[in-house]
């Protein structure tokens, strides 16, 4: 069962867009910079150009599109309300976005100043989003919306484990603290990917996938237990011993699980004609089941980790936030431009606002790019022209967004309407 969503409390349009349409742009900057580092970025995880592209991309382009999801569906789907969400918006939106920059900087640059400046702005921007979420989430849930309100509690909290962690880093960094460094990355990189991203992601997908997919729900033992058991499984990774391991491959396990059961019922869509983001949900899944294999599979310690990365960053979450926000951000511009025009004037459809067409071409664009990353984890020299083909793509993302935003301004101009929530 999944709870009727509660559009009437949806924040100000402002609040989640401007999340949704800067998102792209650090799409760009990481194919930009991979384009320019080249061969280098691919050497090794610890190179300063693979470290400024892994948080170009997990803070600027997925960490971005989470907020902004958050703060529209906390209302709607879990009913918590932010508040004073339009500063807390705005706050956070500033902060991670120049908090990013300065971070992605800081490592090309070795510059201590900017690893300082970068810790302390992204700290702020995040402990702003926690706690003007925190008290909401810790209310009772709608039973019917209890998978996905435990998911999002479970992924906060695992933002704040990575934020702590983070921190911590920065203060190596920046001010030449004496930390166990190697650990400290691991563990961030496990609850900031696995965690933040990864239980959100299956969160999500128990609401989204069955609600606009039109597949059968998620059975109810995997909603109630699987991000907890993910969760357990992060804290009994960071124990010492065999044990860790043993985690590490359980962890493989529950997430392969959650991409095989969710290709298997997007096998059984109850509408026929293809839909864009069914093709984005297939990718991501299908990179997810990969990765969830590669990670225990045998033979390929020296291209583990880069593989890995590929494959969970690129391949499985930037292809669910990108069918995400074909979803989103239309459905959004719709519902406000129905709002605002009330009953004297009808509303252009969804399509109109955001083609399908240009939504595919992104998608082919997107899946190639992520083909030629793949590749360049075996054949370095593909590296240039992977991120070349992972810019055109993000920047194909940022065209169709920043189209149908314009249309969404046209139509109420032409409607005579007052700019509602924008």
């Amino acid at each position: 069962m999944q709870r009727a969503l509660s559009f009437d409390a949806s924040p100000p349009l402002r609040a989640p867009m401007r999340f949704f349409l800067t998102a792209p742009v650090f799409g760009i900057a990481g194919g930009l910079l991979l384009t320019w580092q080249g061969a280098d970025a691919f050497a090794s995880r610890w190179m300063p150009s693979t470290l400024a592209l892994t948080h170009l991309l997990v803070l600027g382009f997925l960490a971005m599109t989470m907020i902004g999801a958050l703060l529209q569906m906390l209302p709607v789907v879990a009913g918590v309300t932010v508040p004073r969400v339009a500063g807390v918006g705005c706050w956070v939106w500033i902060g991670t976005t120049a908090g990013t920059v300065l971070l992605a900087s800081a490592f090309l640059m070795s510059a201590p100043l900017l690893f300082q400046l970068a810790t302390v702005t992204l700290a702020l921007a995040f402990a702003g989003l926690l706690a003007a979420v925190v008290r909401g989430l810790l209310q009772a849930a709608p039973q019917a919306a209890a998978a996905t309100v435990n998911g999002m509690r479970l992924a906060l909290l695992s933002l704040a484990a990575t934020l702590v962690l983070g921190v911590t880093l920065g203060s190596y960094f920046g001010w030449n603290a004496n930390v166990p460094v190697a650990r400290l990355v691991n563990f961030h990189a496990a609850w900031g990917l696995l965690g933040w991203v990864g239980i959100l992601i299956v969160g999500v997908g128990f609401q989204v996938i069955p609600m606009f997919q039109a597949t059968p729900v998620y059975p109810r033992h995997m909603t109630r237990w699987l991000p907890g058991v993910i969760a357990c499984l992060l804290l009994l990774r960071m124990l010492p011993g065999a044990g860790a391991q043993v985690a590490a491959w359980c962890l493989a396990a529950a997430f392969g699980l959650f991409g095989v059961w969710t290709l298997r019922l997007l096998a059984r869509r109850r509408r026929p004609k293809r839909d864009v983001t069914t093709l984005f949900w297939r990718l991501a899944m299908g990179c997810l089941a990969v990765a969830a294999l590669m990670a225990v599979l045998p033979g390929i310690d020296d291209a583990r980790p880069m593989l890995l990365g590929v494959l969970f960053i690129a391949g499985c979450a930037v292809s669910a936030v990108s069918g995400m926000l074909y979803k989103i951000v239309p459905f959004l511009l719709w519902y406000h431009l129905q709002e605002a025009a009330g009953a004297a004037s009808k509303a252009p459809s969804i399509r109109i606002l955001l083609s399908e067409q240009a939504a595919e071409q992104h998608f082919w664009l997107h899946a190639g790019a992520l083909a030629m990353l793949v590749g360049a984890v075996f054949v370095p020299e593909l590296a240039r022209p992977a991120g070349a083909a992972f810019a055109i793509a993000s920047l194909r993302l940022a065209l169709n967004l920043a189209s149908a935003a314009l249309r969404y301004r046209r139509a109420l101009q032409v409607s005579g309407s007052a700019v509602v929530g924008a």
